[in-house]
């Protein structure tokens, strides 16, 4: 197998881990992935408030130059990957690709046909890879709360791939890895990363919520697939136990990461010393 591979902003900068880990299970598991040249930002949600259209090419550019590769675009963030996705689909309705078009035109990008798809490597790894003959190291003992937030899996017309409501890709991951997945409930509620800025307070509210559930049902980490979310649910723990004088100091892993630990790489291969809430606890209960 082989894809173009748009890791997006924030895997460049706060979510290197998650940009180091996809690569290297990746190459693991015998899947080339080639890196999108010339990409950009898809965007995100902030150009769409601006314009539609200008927001919708922009995640269509990175489409286009995965078409002229002729490779399905594949994300690891679940935002690049909702809003490339989106894009693709815009590009399937008349209206919508004259305009998108004609602004990408204007962008030094012209394709006319796409038989290409969008993939997220949840949906990769869970669908089209058989990962459980190459598991080498069980994660025995080690109890995951799986968090999907608002885009991995929404709206199904879009992704269509898990359900929108109650996912289990990454569940199910887990659980071939050898891990034990609690009954999280809340693994598709807002984190509050979307108005953290505007609404601090209502944020970390939405924050704790999630923190709170998973260490009430003994989780030793929550797993996800959403750098925003990693941002929340982790740069932010700090000051939510602060603001709330709680203790969580619960790590909060990349799907990839703990797939990388069950085929038996090393934590440092995977970038896992990255983390700002430390991940010793994990790796020690692993024996790593």
């Amino acid at each position: 197998m082989k894809y173009s591979y748009y890791p997006g902003c924030s895997l460049h900068t706060t979510a290197k881990e998650f940009d180091i880990s996809t690569k290297v299970v990746m190459e693991e598991l015998g899947i080339e992935l080639r890196e999108l040249e010339d990409w950009s930002c898809c965007g995100g949600s902030v150009a769409a408030g601006v314009s539609h259209d200008v927001g919708m090419a922009l995640a269509a550019r990175n489409v286009a130059l995965a078409q002229k590769q002729n490779l399905d675009l594949l994300t690891s963030c679940s935002g690049c990957y909702n809003k490339s996705a989106r894009a693709l689909k815009a590009l399937d309705n008349e209206a919508e690709k004259e305009r998108i078009t004609a602004i990408l035109s204007e962008m030094g990008v012209s394709v006319s046909d796409y038989n290409i798809r969008v993939r997220n490597v949840v949906d990769v790894l869970a669908n089209d890879v058989d990962i459980a003959s190459r598991i080498k190291n069980p994660l025995t003992g080690l109890k995951v709360a799986c968090y999907y937030g608002c885009l991995l899996t929404k709206p199904a017309d879009i992704t269509g791939w898990d359900s929108p409501v109650f996912p289990m890709s990454m569940d199910k991951l887990s659980q071939i890895c050898g891990a034990e997945v609690v009954d999280f409930r809340s693994k598709t509620k807002c984190c509050g990363g979307p108005i953290l800025v505007a609404k601090q307070d209502v944020a970390f509210d939405l924050t704790k919520n999630l923190l709170d559930e998973a260490k009430s049902l003994g989780a030793d980490c929550i797993v996800l697939a959403c750098p925003l979310c990693a941002t929340n649910l982790e740069l932010r723990q700090p000051d939510i136990e602060k603001k709330y004088n709680v203790s969580y100091n619960l790590p909060i892993l990349y799907i990839t990461e703990i797939i990388g630990l069950a085929l038996g790489i090393k934590p440092g291969k995977l970038g896992i010393n990255k983390h700002i809430v430390s991940p010793k606890s994990v790796l020690s209960k692993l024996g790593l």
